[in-house]
Parts: structure tokens; sequence; C-alpha cells
């Protein structure tokens, strides 16, 4: 190779380089103005999206205080007698919408007067009384349940009772009725014993209860109960002697197997006292000659 060719190489390869480094600087330049471009239109839009202001949320508007006229509220019991162990509610009547012995009432009007209803007992040891009213006897006594609403207070007696013992059934026929069973071995089938009007024994039972008893005499010896109406299910209802007495209603006190019957009629007095064990056994032809 001659000095006159080799330089001519040397120049082609110069020409080359510096064209590859222009269109490099060429392309580098597009390359900028695209991503400034870019950014550009990308921060208008993404900005617009991160700088949105947010939605306006609504303030709710506040449930006003309602005011109570007190001289129409009222407690639905201001004297009560209840068994140990044994419950009652109370209520506070002639508030706005309901009455207000359930929990779910009691939320619901907590709103609407603004304030909550509390309930105490002035003696726990004797009756206890929940946030919803409702009272649980514990020991027998005297206390005083009291609701307290927007400054008012409105109070309930409560006179808890023995709850029932085997003494319970004593007096009525003698023996008590639990120790005859026993020693008779009636406990492991049914027996009763009873008087209704008419009839010539009349004694009463151990807490005073006889024919012609009130039903307000019975709770106070007894505590409150409820009232189931006589059917045909019931087989003493269809005796002679509760057919001669027209009971309408009966209620049971209870002691495990043994219970005693109250019959009342439509002057909600005593009209049938039964003693029986495992009555749930007594079928209609036992009492056949009562029929």
């Amino acid at each position: 190779m001659n000095r006159k060719h080799a330089i001519k190489i040397i120049l082609s390869l110069a020409i080359c380089l510096t064209f590859v480094f222009c269109m490099n600087m060429v392309n580098g330049s597009a390359r900028a103005a695209e991503e400034s471009s870019g950014e550009a239109v990308s921060g208008t839009s993404t900005g617009a999206a991160i700088t949105e202001a947010p939605a306006a949320t609504a303030t709710p508007t506040p449930i006003p205080t309602l005011k109570i006229d007190t001289s129409k509220v009222k407690l639905n019991k201001t004297k009560t007698f209840i068994m140990q162990k044994k419950k009652t509610t109370l209520s506070l009547l002639g508030l706005p919408g309901e009455s207000i012995s359930s929990d779910v009432s009691r939320k619901r009007l907590e709103d609407i007067l603004g304030t909550a209803v509390t309930w105490r007992s002035y003696n726990p040891a004797i009756a206890t009384v929940t946030a919803g009213g409702v009272v649980k006897g514990v020991k027998k006594g005297t206390t005083i349940v009291e609701a307290k609403i927007q400054n008012t207070t409105f109070r309930c007696t409560i006179t808890v009772v023995s709850k029932m013992v085997k003494k319970d059934f004593s007096k009525f026929n003698g023996e008590n009725f639990v120790a005859y069973c026993k020693r008779k071995g009636y406990n492991y089938g049914y027996a009763w014993v009873g008087q209704w009007k008419g009839r010539s024994k009349k004694k009463s039972t151990y807490r005073g209860i006889k024919i012609g008893s009130s039903t307000s005499k019975v709770k106070k010896k007894y505590g409150e109960f409820t009232l189931k109406k006589c059917t045909k299910k019931d087989p003493f209802t269809r005796t002679k002697g509760l057919k001669k007495s027209k009971v309408k209603k009966y209620t049971d006190m209870k002691y495990g197997k043994y219970r005693i019957r109250f019959y009342f009629d439509k002057k909600n007095k005593v009209a049938a006292i039964i003693y029986s064990c495992n009555l749930s056994r007594i079928k209609k032809r036992a009492l056949k000659k009562y029929m």
C-alpha cells in the first residue's frame, strides 16, 4: 500500500465518524424535545388529577333535644311483688313514640330525647335492675327502683317474696304434701289433692291463700304471675267441682316436680286450689270419679 492510498482510507474513516456523530446529536435533540413535550402534557393531565379538590361531605343535621312534658310521663308500675329469682319489666309511659322497656327502643328514643333514661336500685342486694328496666328479685325484702330522665325521677316500690320451698306444701292437708308423696312413692308416679267451692274441707295454703282470695292477695304472697286460660287439655278443668265453680284461668307455683295450681273465676277470685306431683302424668281416667 502506498502513502497516497493510506491517506484516502484515513480521510474516509474520518468522514464516516463525523457523519455518525452528527446523526447521534440530531437524534438526541429530537428525543429530548419529545420527552420535554411529553412531560408537559403529562404534567398538565396528571397535575390536574392530583390537585383536584375533594368532594364536599354533607354535615349531618344534629337531632334537636326534645323537651318532655314530664307531667304526662309515668311508670307502668309504682308498686309490685316478685318472687326471688323472678323478673319483671318496668317502663316509662307517655314518652314520644313508645315505651322504652327494650334496649332497642331505649337507644332510639335517646336520640330523640337527647338524653338517656337511667335506672337505679336503691338496694341491689334485694332487687337489681338493668339499663332496660328489667328488675330481678334477689332476696326477700323491699326496695325502690327509680327511673330518671331530664332531671325527673319516677319510682317503683319492689317487694321480693321468698321462692317456693318444701314448707309451702305444708298445712293444706295435714301432712306436708312433698313428704307424703315421697313416703308413698308417688313422687315416681303422680298424686294430687285439692279443694274447690262446695267441698267441705277448706284450708289455706302455707302463705294464707284460700278459696275466695283475690288475685291481688295471691300476688302479694307469691309475686307476679301470668294467668293461663283453662282448656280441655287440663284434666282438672273438666271435673264437676271446677265446672261448678266456673273457673276461667289458672296459674302455677312450682317447686321442682311439685306445684300449687290456683284456679280463678270470672271475678278474679280463687275458686279452686290443687296440689300436685308430676301434673303432666295425671290423665282424665285418673279423675273419672270426679267428672
